[in-house]
């Protein structure tokens, strides 16, 4: 257990810092890349559709609004995506049968949860320097983020193992994400939602992620137990089976890679 805790903690590492190797910036990317998705977003759904939160989104200020959604859509994106290719990108190292190639998947959603951080410590300066600093929503983050990182990893381990025998999946997953990205009140509100489609998106666990980060950074309460229930059971059901065929192909890994 011991060596395999260091083991995550290397990977980890390695795959944060190896992220922006030999790159000019290096670290500060991390800053950049967040700051950059805000101000893009903010232009083209605020000042050229003219897009702004809705009664109930406790802001009236958009770019606020919407890196809130922003912060935990990263995250997942990016573990996802990026887990999707830990197995067949680190070869060498799952042709040995005694390494536990699941902690490939679980340093590159950590590695995403690292940056999320960093983006999140810059989001409460922005909120302290604007006057929209509160913290009593905060404690929220402890239901939100454990959720956030089961929901990763399970479909993270789901996407890796296939993609060992369907090279397709990276390109359809980055599908999917852009389409679930889009489902999602990210950067628009649920009111603008015709309201035949809302109880599809109030079902989607990313919806309800989305809120939780919502209710947390700008002052709210936790979500009724049943609007959790979307991403809770999502978050369950994906990491149980993620988990499950991940283990029950890893045998054959070595032979297809």
């Amino acid at each position: 257990m011991r060596q395999s805790l260091f083991l995550l903690g290397e990977f980890t590492r390695r795959d944060f810092k190896g992220r922006y190797a030999g790159s000019a910036l290096g670290f500060l990317w991390s800053f950049v890349q967040p700051l950059w998705s805000l101000a893009l977003f903010t232009f083209l759904f605020s000042t050229v559709m003219k897009i702004s939160p809705g009664i109930g989104e406790r802001t009236d200020n958009f770019a606020i609004f919407l890196f809130c959604g922003l912060l935990p859509w990263m995250a997942l994106q990016e573990g996802i995506t990026r887990a999707t290719t830990a197995i067949t990108d680190n070869s060498g190292l799952v042709k040995k049968m005694s390494f536990p190639s699941g902690l490939l998947v679980l340093a590159v959603v950590l590695a995403a949860l690292l940056h999320e951080v960093i983006a999140a410590g810059l989001f409460l300066v922005i909120l302290a320097v604007t006057g929209h600093l509160t913290l009593s929503g905060l404690p929220v983050l402890l239901i939100a983020i454990p959720l956030q990182i089961a929901l990763t990893v399970g479909l993270g381990f789901l996407v890796a193992s296939v993609h060992v025998f369907v090279r397709d999946t990276a390109q359809i997953i980055a599908m999917l994400m852009m389409g679930w990205f889009y489902l999602t009140p990210i950067v628009y509100p649920m009111e603008l939602v015709p309201y035949h489609f809302r109880p599809i998106m109030e079902v989607n666990p990313l919806t309800v992620l989305v809120t939780l980060y919502r209710e947390a950074f700008l002052g709210g309460g936790m979500l009724p137990w049943k609007a959790l229930l979307p991403l809770v059971a999502a978050a369950a059901i994906s990491l149980g089976v993620g988990a499950w065929v991940f283990y029950r192909l890893k045998p054959a890994f070595a032979d297809e890679i």
